[in-house]
Order: C-alpha cells, then sequence, then structure tokens
C-alpha cells in the first residue's frame, strides 16, 4: 500500500489511539519538519481530497477535546473509593482501616490521576500538531488552486454553418495554451481570447495572464507570429474597396438584366431587385468587416501581452 493511501486510510479510520500511534510514527511532532522526509511526507498530504482532509482535521479536533485517559483514570478512582467504602463499611465493627490505608488510597489516586494528564496532553499535542499540519495543507491547496490557472481549458465557440441547426454552439478543449496557440484554428483562438479577455468575459484576466508566463520564450516568440498572422488574416482593408467595386458593377449590371425587356430601362421589379441585392451586399460586407475587426483587436490585444511576457523573460 502506498503511503498516501495509508495515511488516508488511518485519518477516516474510528480507532483514535491507532490513529495517533500511526502520527507519532510517520509525523512526530519532535522532528524537523525541515528534514527531507518529513518534508517529503508533507508535500504528500496535498494529494489528499479536500473531503478527507476535512475529516482528519474534524478527528483531530475530536482528540484534542477527547481526555480520553482522564475519564478512565476518574472512573479507576471512583471504583477504588466504592470498594474502599465498602471495606470500610465490611469492617466497621471488627477492625477499622487504618491510616496507612488511606495514604495508599490517596497516593494511588494521584498517581493514577497525573498519569493520565500526561498521557492526554501527549495525545493533545499529537493531534493538534497533526490537525495544524492538515490545515496547513488545506490553505496550500486553495492558494494553489487561486493562484495557478488550470490546465484544461474549454472554450465555448459558435458555429455559425449550417445556420438551420439548432445546436449553433460546440465546446473546444485543449490540455495546454501551447495546443490553443499552434493546433487550433485562427477563428477558434480569437474565440479563445475573447472568452478569456475580452470585455463582457466573467473569466479572471489576471489567470490568462499568468497562463502566459508560463510559457517559454520560444513558445511566446511563435505565438507572437501567430497572432500577427491573425492580424493580417482579418484586415479587411486590402479587400473592402475592390469588392465594394465589383458589388457596385454587380448591382448595375443586375438592374440592367431585369430591365432587358423594357428596351435597358429601369422597372419596379427591377429596381426593387437590385435594391434587396444591395442591402444585402452591404449587410454582408457591413458583418464581414466587424466580425474582421473584432477579431484583429482581439490578436492585436493578445499581442500586446506576448510582447509584455517576452521583454519579462529577456529582463531576466
Amino acid at each position: 500500500m502506498e503511503f498516501i493511501e495509508l495515511v488516508k486510510a488511518q485519518i477516516t479510520t474510528p480507532k483514535l489511539r491507532k490513529l495517533i500511534r500511526f502520527i507519532r510514527k510517520e509525523f512526530p511532532s519532535n522532528e524537523n519538519l525541515n528534514s527531507e522526509q518529513q518534508w517529503q511526507k508533507f508535500e504528500s498530504l496535498k494529494q489528499l481530497s479536500d473531503k478527507d482532509i476535512t475529516s482528519g482535521i474534524a478527528n483531530m479536533a475530536r482528540i484534542e477535546s477527547g481526555f480520553f485517559y482522564s475519564k478512565y483514570a476518574m472512573l479507576i478512582i471512583c471504583v477504588l473509593s466504592l470498594l474502599l467504602g465498602s471495606l470500610k463499611f465490611i469492617f466497621m465493627n471488627t477492625q477499622p482501616i487504618g491510616s496507612e490505608v488511606y495514604f495508599f488510597y490517596v497516593i494511588v489516586s494521584v498517581f493514577i490521576l497525573l498519569g493520565a494528564v500526561i498521557l492526554d496532553i501527549r495525545v493533545m499535542t499529537t493531534a493538534t500538531y497533526f490537525k495544524t499540519l492538515l490545515e496547513q495543507t488545506k490553505a496550500d491547496k486553495k492558494n494553489e488552486k487561486e493562484s495557478l490557472p488550470s490546465s484544461q481549458i474549454e472554450v465555448k465557440i459558435l458555429k455559425v454553418w449550417p445556420f438551420w441547426e439548432k445546436n449553433t454552439f460546440y465546446i473546444k478543449k485543449a490540455k495546454s495554451l501551447e495546443e490553443v496557440l499552434f493546433k487550433w484554428s485562427n477563428e477558434e483562438i480569437a474565440f479563445y481570447i475573447s472568452d478569456c479577455l475580452g470585455y463582457w468575459s466573467t473569466k479572471d484576466k489576471k489567470t490568462e495572464l499568468q497562463r502566459i508566463r508560463g510559457l517559454d520564450l520560444d513558445t511566446v516568440i511563435l505565438a507572437i507570429a501567430r497572432m500577427k498572422d491573425i492580424e493580417e488574416y482579418y484586415d479587411n482593408s486590402k479587400i473592402v474597396p475592390g469588392l465594394t467595386s465589383v458589388s457596385t458593377l454587380f448591382v448595375t449590371y443586375l438592374v440592367y438584366y431585369f430591365a432587358y425587356a423594357n428596351e435597358g430601362k429601369p422597372t419596379m421589379t427591377s429596381v426593387t431587385i437590385g435594391f434587396m441585392f444591395s442591402v444585402g451586399i452591404f449587410y454582408g460586407i457591413t458583418y464581414g468587416m466587424d466580425r474582421g475587426r473584432t477579431r484583429r483587436s482581439r490578436a492585436i490585444q493578445y499581442r500586446s501581452l506576448l510582447e509584455q511576457v517576452k521583454s519579462e523573460i529577456e529582463k531576466n
């Protein structure tokens, strides 16, 4: 059985005396925690679940307030007192009990109580020490969860096509940030950046910054290059003028086409069709420009963080 499994079995056992013996053997309070062996045992406690740690702390609290040996000592003294009283009643008319018997009784009682108190103090010291270790372990685990970003990445991504499907989202998962930056598509990366750093994002933006700081220099450099590639991919300034000119020409000839039967003169039908196509083209171009502008701004935002982390790495 592995050590951590043994610890788990012991701290959840109802047999408290067995637990105390185990703690004294594996986690002695008189041994320096800075020793390599003891530090490894303390670090192994972090492998326990929160439920097991809470159960162990509760057991230690029970032991601290148990006073087990003192209770037994009082019971023994009560039995001795009853026995002495019975002897006094039986021999009251024949032979009185001498003062040396009472003295012996007092000495025995004092030693029993003193021994029980010493044993209880030892038990309480052990329980308090181990409870402190468990509480520190619980606090360390909580701090690690808060300070370190999760290795599992999940992003909800909008699926535009096919538009007739009811489920318009899918969940994209990654095991690391490197997988996101180098294996995901440009659109998926844009959704990831928006999910982590967008205005409406509910996630902690500092967590994403810490995740970026966990990258090495080569990965950061390649990630900056990928962000620049996304910026170029969504740059509308190079295609919008040409697309607008072609669209204007297309709508013009479309109107002439539907007016051909009327000797090329515009009709209500041709003008209506031309207007509908103009609105559709305008909406499509506007949607594409807005989509590209948003994706590009996200890439620029993320590139600025990467460049900041790159400068921090190079300074160190």
